[in-house]
């Protein structure tokens, strides 16, 4: 859109009052294709509808507790199973019966332990081998460069 003219135009020459009416004419028809284009994207809303009737309040009393008192308010939940005995058969500790499993742990433990003791025996005989085929190999390449 061009700007109209800030000047007014000489009343006395009709060319220059033409041209600047097809301006104005020009102005009008692009603002008239912007506002079609912006209708197409969005149509226009329809005027609003009556207010229907209040509807009824469904605010009401608290609600009781829940089935197992664990949905209302201050509620408290059903007993679980009973835990394992502890040390005393009190304290929540490991009862009598894990002294078994401690045993077993225990000697399995031992076990590993003794067969990490022969690995180690294993790896450092087979370090001790390799150090050893090290310096024969120098020693046959230093025979051969002598020859």
């Amino acid at each position: 859109m061009r700007t109209p003219p800030t000047t007014p135009p000489n009343k006395f020459t009709m060319h220059t009052r033409l041209a600047e009416c097809e301006v104005v004419a020009s102005n009008a028809l692009t603002a008239a294709k912007e506002a079609l284009d912006v209708l197409k994207r969005q149509p226009p809303r329809g005027d609003t509808g009556a207010t229907g009737p209040k509807g009824d309040s469904i605010v009401g009393p608290a609600g009781r507790d829940g089935k197992n008192g664990k949905d209302g308010r201050d509620a408290v939940g059903i007993n679980g199973t009973n835990g394992r005995d502890g040390k005393d058969g009190k304290d929540g500790a490991p009862g009598p019966d894990s002294a078994v499993v401690l045993a077993e742990t225990r000697a399995e433990l031992a076990n590993v332990l003794k067969q990490f003791e022969d690995l180690k025996l294993v790896v450092t005989a087979i370090q001790q081998q390799n150090a050893q085929s090290k310096e024969y190999i120098e020693y046959l390449r230093n025979k051969v460069r002598s020859k």
